[in-house]
């Protein structure tokens, strides 16, 4: 018995280690992925002139710690870190995490304002920006200073309360907000447009007007420098900037790599496979039972080519027309070897034969054997013993006439 190509052990070790391959494959395939949201939309993602891009990478350039967080933002807060929630949306999801979300110490709430109208050329950008309705302003100021006002303002504001000591410029109409819960950092005689809220161990500063943060709204003048003075007086000297981005919509929903393969481009490999293996299963599939026994092959040599001769022959079954001619051929060949006269032919050369016959003593009469293997009164397909008989009689009448009779009887 010859040795295996590979040892036990190597043999071990390869499917370990394709085992292994497999389940690191399967754990970076099962990352991930954005659930359905607007991306154009107000968040971090964005780089729309609404969105919140451009203000997470100025605070990553100062050198600040910026998380853009798509599940449990309050599992990434430190001691000294502060929580930006930033134009929630009303949805019965985000209701359901505003409650959890505003449990945090340190808390940033800006307001929505805007509504923008996704470009179909470009993604991520908007093709549109309307006022939102005010409802949705009054909606999020409520979780943190019920009984609160929307104002917006299309006039000229002057800010009477700045604490930052940072003017800001503000796109018209100029969002602020009303509330005897909260202490203005920011604000002038219409409204607040930062304010806060503290209670027990917990911080909130309310942003009425969200162009102090957006992409549009950070290249005016005071905007961009309030924003960062913002977050430098909330945050500690090692906190982190959490953005949450589950109010939008942008939450992490695992991916199965099973989910994949019904994916495009993927299913085109996948509908390949299984009609693959359909293929496979009606090949194999096809027959019950035990399979057949292939037939023999052909055997070699004068006697296997003599057999199949005969195999040949009795399957297109002319065996009469065989018999026939081999005692035709055998008179004839008989007949040379004799001498026969060359004039003689027919009936004159079978009486011919049957003289000579007569002389040499032969018993069988070659004129009555070729009539029984011509006759057409015989059914065509003849006992097989019948034409054994004659190719027997004609052989043995040819030996005889030619040769002599033999001696004993057993010789024939």
């Amino acid at each position: 018995m010859s040795e295996p190509v590979f040892s036990r052990r190597l043999l071990i070790a390869w499917i370990v280690g394709a085992v292994a391959v497999f389940a690191v494959s399967l754990y970076f395939m099962g990352g991930g992925e954005l659930g359905d949201a607007d991306v154009a939309g107000p968040n971090s993602y964005s780089p729309s002139a609404i969105g919140h891009e451009g203000i997470a990478d100025v605070l990553q350039q100062l050198g600040f710690k910026v998380v853009k967080s798509r599940s449990s933002s309050l599992d990434k807060l430190s001691e000294e870190s502060v929580l930006v929630i930033a134009e929630p949306q009303r949805t019965p999801q985000t209701e359901e995490s505003m409650r959890t979300l505003l449990e945090a110490d340190t808390i940033l709430l800006v307001l929505p304002k805007w509504i923008g109208l996704p470009s179909e050329q470009h993604i991520g950008w908007v093709r549109g920006v309307g006022e939102g309705p005010t409802a949705v302003a009054q909606w999020a100021l409520g979780l943190v200073a019920p009984g609160g006002e929307i104002v917006r303002e299309r006039g000229t504001v002057q800010w009477t309360t700045n604490t930052l000591n940072i003017t800001p410029t503000p796109d018209t109409p100029i969002q602020l907000v009303k509330s005897n819960r909260l202490r203005p950092i920011v604000g002038a005689e219409q409204g607040m447009l930062v304010g806060e809220l503290v209670r027990r161990d917990q911080t909130i500063w309310v942003l009425a007007d969200p162009d102090i943060i957006s992409n549009h709204g950070l290249p005016r003048e005071g905007n961009a420098a309030l924003a960062v003075a913002l977050i430098k007086a909330l945050r500690g000297d090692d906190g982190s900037i959490v953005f949450d981005e589950t109010v939008h919509g942008l939450v992490v929903r695992t991916t199965s790599p099973f989910l994949l393969l019904f994916r495009f481009p993927f299913v085109v490999a996948t509908l390949q496979g299984l009609m693959a293996i359909a293929l496979l299963l009606w090949a194999t599939l096809g027959r019950f039972g035990a399979p057949q026994t292939a037939p023999p092959a052909l055997r070699t040599g004068r006697e296997g080519l003599l057999m199949n001769m005969a195999k040949l022959v009795e399957f297109t079954g002319h065996q009469d027309v065989m018999v026939k001619r081999y005692v035709q051929e055998t008179v004839r060949d008989a007949a040379t070897q004799l001498h026969a006269p060359r004039e003689l032919s027919g009936a004159a050369l079978i009486s011919w034969l049957q003289r000579v016959g007569l002389a040499r003593g032969v018993e069988i009469d070659c004129d009555a054997v070729l009539r029984e293997a011509a006759d057409g009164a015989v059914p065509r397909r003849r006992n097989p013993a019948t034409l054994v008989r004659l190719a027997r009689a004609i052989h043995q009448w040819k030996g005889e006439i030619v040769d002599g009779r033999p001696k004993h009887p057993h010789d024939h």
